[in-house]
């Protein structure tokens, strides 16, 4: 078994029982777990590694010289001037630098608990609902979500159990038990780019919860679209909103959401796969590597999505002034 001298940087290294996300351990992670089906790994400081896997939470990785391996589960674009792999959630299939793997994997422990099957009886889940609709959100930064929040709450009270824009006097203890009330759940991204899907939607459809989306365009591409509401399908959020107190007034047409599957054939898509993983770090590690200039730039997270200078961050500003008045009790 070849040995492979891997460091890490520039991750979130701490620990964080609420969030897998937030924290990770650079001894024990999905990728030293993963490479060690096939390699010797030893996990090293990084003047003694040969390959570095690094994330977007700092610059140290700029002082390596050897194969550079980018990750993100966050909403920034690969650059193949500062690396020579990436995995990301972005859609390059026809660049074998690339390798697709989209953030919300890592939320869902066996796929199969996003298939249903034959077998499943949506009248019985809709009857164990006994709620409207919910919201769980402590980032206040996207503007399209609070204000559709806030649109939505005016025509029919949506119980938001996060941080940002409570209503139940305290946050919830446990997504996933909160959410099974539900018909439905508020699942909007951070922000919109092509690819960029989070546990934001799977956490519902793991909850059995109808989930009214927000964000990646191209998300067809890895759920049944049919089985959950975009509302990047209607002309604007009084459509959509409409739209959704439809489908809460009629029980017909609600099933005729839920017994859709939530994966398009009702399969997972290949990144579910751990072969297509380790297929990607042999295609990675194979290809022989040759020192080059590196170029970098200074680059935030959503830059390419959201964009930069004074709008952005008068937009910024602007949803914590947003969740400040809720605080203070301007819920208009």
């Amino acid at each position: 078994m070849r040995t492979l001298r891997i460091a890490f940087s520039d991750f979130i290294f701490s620990r964080n029982d609420r969030d897998r996300m937030a924290s990770f351990d650079p001894q024990d992670n999905v990728f030293t777990r993963l490479l060690a089906k096939e390699y010797d790994v030893r996990v090293v400081p990084m003047a003694e590694a040969e390959v570095l896997v690094y994330s977007t939470f700092g610059e140290a990785h700029r002082a390596f010289r050897g194969r550079k391996v980018f990750y993100t589960s966050e909403n920034v674009l690969p650059d193949f001037d500062a690396c020579d792999h990436a995995i990301t959630f972005s859609h390059l299939p026809d660049d074998p630098r690339h390798y697709r793997l989209p953030q919300y994997v890592f939320y869902v422990d066996d796929a199969r608990r996003l298939t249903k099957g034959a077998g499943f009886d949506a009248a019985a889940a809709l009857r164990a609902k006994g709620k409207f609709c919910n919201f769980v959100v402590s980032n206040p930064r996207c503007p399209q979500r609070n204000r559709f929040f806030r649109k939505l709450n005016r025509r029919k009270r949506v119980d938001s159990g996060g941080r940002h824009f409570n209503n139940l006097g305290r946050p919830i203890a446990d997504k996933l038990t909160f959410v099974r009330d539900y018909k439905f759940t508020l699942a909007f991204e951070n922000s919109a780019s092509d690819g960029y899907t989070t546990e934001k939607l799977v956490e519902p459809m793991l909850a059995g919860s109808l989930p009214i989306y927000w964000g990646n365009p191209l998300v067809g591409l890895d759920f049944n679209p049919r089985s959950f509401i975009d509302v990047s399908a209607f002309p604007d959020f009084d459509a959509a909103i409409d739209h959704i107190l439809k489908v809460d007034a009629d029980d017909e047409l609600y099933l005729s959401y839920l017994r859709e599957p939530w994966f398009n054939g009702d399969t997972p898509p290949s990144w579910f796969d751990e072969g297509e993983h380790l297929a990607a770090w042999r295609r990675f590690l194979g290809t022989p590597w040759v020192e080059r200039p590196r170029i970098y730039r200074d680059r935030g997270l959503r830059d390419h999505a959201l964009g930069t200078g004074l709008g952005r961050h008068l937009s910024s500003v602007g949803t914590k002034l947003d969740g400040l008045l809720w605080k203070a009790g301007w819920r208009f």
